[in-house]
């Protein structure tokens, strides 16, 4: 079983302009309306790899009970077990506001607070999970919860499940205070500035900057870490006594739509995992479904005919191990 963790999901509103003017009145050209949250895009792409199994997905975290039939629709029809806990309020919205030239701006609301008591129950309602493989904790930790609630989860999750692996998807100080806590994740999937803000110095989207940044010490205790660097690929970093780095270089498509791209990387991670697939098959069904994504109007989905067909074919992604910088040729 797969299991996804959503502590501040979101209902996302997507604008589409000619042009968008800051401190003017705008138009739009067409709008979409889509269930979010990273965790929640995670769960809806993995069951889309699981196809007829997609009852191996289960989503969890807390949402507001004011709207969460809008949510608990969206979970249903992609044949997800729902485990959310519902809180008072409503579930926060997001705006994202593309231009013709696909320039995005974005407004994020904050979330409803969630109550140290919905957590606890939460906490408690993990002990009934049996049979997981793969987990992800996805996104923002939600107003209410303390700051080391991600390093809470998972020290209860390896008590729950000790042999599943665990992503850790999320940035800013949600990912600071949980590297820095005692209990880790088995895989982080940063993008090069998520990198610069935890290790303090800048980290850009050149692979040499990215595999000099996964020898810091302070990544250490992360058997695996995908350093994302967009359209160019990701430098990787796998296991934890003799770390190997690698070079995934991926082809370059005509993006439709980047949004929720890193969630479906994700989804075929947990995905890869659940099959048994070793380390670099793992990260090669994370970086085919993301790319997957980009090809596809709707945010946080895929086909599995293209997964698949990415996954096989050396000239979309390819590995390359490396033995020191020198080696990064792109």
């Amino acid at each position: 079983m797969i299991l996804t963790i959503t502590t501040n999901p979101s209902l996302d509103i997507i604008y589409r302009t000619e042009e968008f003017t800051i401190g003017a009145t705008n138009r739009e050209i067409s709008h979409q309306k889509v269930v979010g949250g990273k965790g929640i895009n995670a769960a809806r792409v993995a069951s889309i790899l699981f196809g007829s199994e997609a009852n191996k997905v289960i989503a969890a975290g807390f949402a507001g009970i004011t709207n969460f039939s809008i949510l608990e629709k969206e979970l249903k029809q992609y044949g997800l077990i729902d485990k959310f806990i519902q809180t008072p309020g409503e579930t926060r919205f997001c705006y994202q506001i593309y231009d013709k030239r696909n320039k995005k701006t974005e407004l994020n609301e904050l979330g409803i607070p969630v109550p140290y008591k919905s957590f606890n129950l939460f906490l408690q309602q993990l002990d009934h999970l049996k049979n997981l493989t793969a987990i992800s904790i996805n996104g923002s930790i939600a107003p209410g919860l303390p700051k080391n609630a991600y390093s809470t989860l998972i020290k209860k999750l390896r008590s729950i499940a000790p042999n599943a692996k665990i992503i850790l998807d999320t940035s800013g100080s949600a990912l600071c205070s949980t590297l820095e806590g005692s209990s880790q994740p088995d895989i982080i999937k940063p993008n090069n500035d998520e990198l610069s803000d935890f290790l303090g110095y800048k980290v850009t989207e050149d692979p040499t900057s990215a595999l000099y940044a996964l020898q810091d010490k302070r990544l250490k205790k992360i058997p695996t870490v995908v350093a994302s660097l967009g359209a160019t690929g990701a430098v990787v970093k796998v296991h934890l006594k003799n770390p190997s780095f690698y070079f995934v270089k991926t082809h370059s498509l005509s993006a439709i739509n980047t949004q929720g791209a890193g969630d479906s990387t994700v989804a075929g991670m947990l995905y890869a995992i659940d099959q048994g697939f070793n380390d670099l098959q793992v990260i090669k069904y994370g970086m085919a479904a993301g790319m997957a994504n980009v090809i596809e109007q709707k945010t946080g989905y895929v086909q599995s005919k293209n997964v698949i067909s990415y996954v096989n074919d050396r000239s979309k992604i390819s590995i390359i191990k490396l033995k020191s910088p020198d080696e990064l040729v792109y």
